[in-house]
């Protein structure tokens, strides 16, 4: 039994060895040696992508909260300063500029902010000033539209309601200051008023009106004085200084200005508001001629102890010869302080002056050293300009007649200045006047004070003072001289006024064109809201009168400043459009 069970075993093992070979004889193809094949490298399957960790998911919405949150905080900056843009009046912008100030302190430091819980609440608080900002530009600040615009007797048609009456109409003041722009707006008066001698005033609209100015170092004082035009309960010249709520105002160009306003009560009341400019600066120092040297400062009047080439200058030393400050020290030897003072150049004087880098005079000509004078005494500005437009409503509230209450309102615009131009028929050229102006502004039932650009072309034509022969217009010989100018950029109440104001030709000199004026007058013309305007303008010129008369300089001397005023209107109805308004301006360098 044991003996057969190892023979199977040992057959077994033969065949499978037998088979075995000849597989491999097989796989050969021709008896050669067989080869296992190559196994398949094994398919390795990606690993899946985990995707951002919740560390990561968290940072990237922060970062995208964050600078969401900026952004937001930048446009609600950009956003005020647009509502200042547009504010209806200086006050108006005024007091949106605050919150655009705001909005713009949240906006950086939602900017500088590091997490986007911080920037959120810079955000809010610029998005808070942003919507205080549009609120105060689209608020009316300026009294003088504000009682413009008002029903004036509001608390009549009140009470009316409280006891069952019949309500009254009302009285609009709009329309009575409209009435007021219109009826005269082709009308110009030009005489001073009372203490105003020789300030040179232009008034429109029938009424007279005038101002004064003063600068005592701590900005500007205006005084408006005007007559009522119409208003039987009012007829007295008014006086309005700086009144019971001043405003003070900024505008474009340099020109500071304020609101007055004044008002009385009872059945001879009256409400009044002024917006008045000027560039009148403070006091500055004031000068003597120096006695000790009363010629000019040139090579050969300097005094025979004084040699050219020792005497100091110091000071901003110009080189086109203009006026400017320092000290002289004609001998530094003699142990005594150099004097502070000006070296002024008179008109028609050709000036020079050269030192070396130690101070030492070289070379002057023309120049008058003028010391500074002694003690507290100061200098007040003496060639400025001071213009703006006036408004009188009466009274019509409860207790005043009725006829007091229909009483027509006084407007008037007005423009002076303290040293008037007499334009010489001696002076040729031409010169460019380039400023701002202001006023009141009718259309749509509704009264909105105006800002806009104001210019004025002169040609001073010029004649020889014997030439008795008038000159006439288109022909060969010189022309008589005349002004012409724009009133352009009108944005009234914050909006943009499409058109413009023309202001026609307008003669510097007399009629025969033989004689100095010191006004000129002409015609308005021009399109506003898409409707024909027309009326006229008055303007005068002002400094500097250095030129000695008949000398040659007054060929050349040309005024530094020019003011006026100007109204134009439509033909009277529900349509009509109307503005009035003054403007100043300067001599473009």
């Amino acid at each position: 039994m044991m003996f057969r069970e190892k023979s199977i075993s040992k057959f077994y093992a033969f065949a499978l060895a037998a088979v075995f070979a000849l597989t491999l004889a097989g796989c050969g193809g021709g008896g050669g040696t067989a080869q296992m094949p190559e196994p398949e490298p094994p398919v390795v399957e990606p690993e899946p992508d985990p995707g951002p960790t919740p560390e990561e998911i968290a940072a990237e919405e922060e970062a995208a909260a964050l600078a969401a949150a900026q952004e937001a905080a930048m446009a609600a900056y950009m956003a005020a300063m647009a509502a200042v843009g547009g504010a209806k009046d200086p006050v108006a912008m005024a007091n949106a500029q605050m919150y655009a100030d705001a909005a713009m302190t949240a906006s950086d430091a939602a900017a500088a902010a590091e997490t986007s819980a911080m920037a959120e609440e810079y955000q809010a608080a610029a998005e808070a000033a942003q919507a205080s900002a549009e609120m105060e530009a689209g608020e009316r600040g300026l009294g003088i539209t504000t009682l413009s615009n008002a029903a004036a007797n509001q608390s009549d048609i009140d009470s009316a309601k409280l006891v069952g009456v019949a309500v009254p109409a009302p009285i609009s003041n709009a329309g009575r200051v409209g009435r007021a722009m219109g009826s005269a707006a082709g009308t110009a008066a030009g005489t001073p008023g009372s203490g105003e001698t020789g300030e040179g005033m232009a008034n429109h609209q029938g009424a007279t009106a005038t101002v004064s100015v003063s600068n005592t170092g701590g900005g500007p004082r205006f005084t408006v004085m005007g007559t009522p035009v119409g208003d039987t309960n009012n007829t007295a010249a008014v006086t309005l200084g700086r009144g019971e709520a001043p405003t003070s105002l900024m505008m474009r160009g340099g020109w500071a200005g304020a609101e007055l306003v004044a008002s009385a009560s009872g059945a001879t009341g009256y409400k009044q508001n002024a917006v008045v400019f000027t560039d009148i600066n403070p006091p500055a120092q004031s000068y003597i001629t120096d006695t000790t040297n009363t010629a000019h400062l040139d090579a050969t009047e300097l005094s025979a102890t004084t040699s050219i080439n020792t005497a100091v200058v110091t000071g901003e030393i110009p080189t086109d010869g203009s006026h400017f400050t320092g000290t002289y020290n004609s001998n530094p030897t003699d142990n005594n302080p150099p004097r502070p003072g000006r070296f002024f150049c008179p008109s028609g004087t050709p000036c020079s002056i050269s030192v070396d880098a130690s101070g030492v005079l070289r070379a002057i000509q023309g120049y008058t050293f003028q010391p500074v004078m002694s003690g507290s005494v100061m200098r007040q500005d003496s060639d400025y300009l001071a213009w703006g437009v006036w408004v009188h409503v009466p009274n019509a509230q409860p207790g005043v007649s009725a006829t007091a209450r229909t009483n027509p309102a006084t407007v008037a615009a007005f423009a002076s200045g303290s040293d008037p131009f007499q334009v010489p028929v001696a002076l040729t050229g031409t010169a460019t006047y380039n400023g701002v102006a202001s006023g009141l502004y009718s259309a749509g039932g509704m009264v909105e004070y105006f800002e806009a650009d104001a210019s004025l072309s002169a040609d001073f034509g010029g004649r020889s003072a014997n030439d008795s022969t008038p000159a006439t217009e288109g022909s060969d010989r010189l022309l008589f001289g005349a002004v012409t100018g724009s009133v352009t950029n009108i944005k009234a109440g914050g909006m943009d006024v499409d058109g413009s104001i023309m202001l026609g030709r307008a003669p510097v000199l007399s009629s025969d064109g033989t004689a100095a004026a010191t006004k000129f007058t002409g015609n308005t013309q021009g399109t506003l809201g898409g409707r024909a305007l027309n009326g006229s303008w008055t303007g005068q010129f002002y400094g500097p009168n250095r030129a000695p008369a008949g000398s040659v300089a007054v060929r050349t001397e040309f005024p530094t400043t020019a003011a006026g005023t100007f109204g134009a209107a439509t033909p009277s109805g529900a349509s009509s459009v109307r503005i009035l308004g003054s403007f100043g301006t300067w001599k473009a360098d």
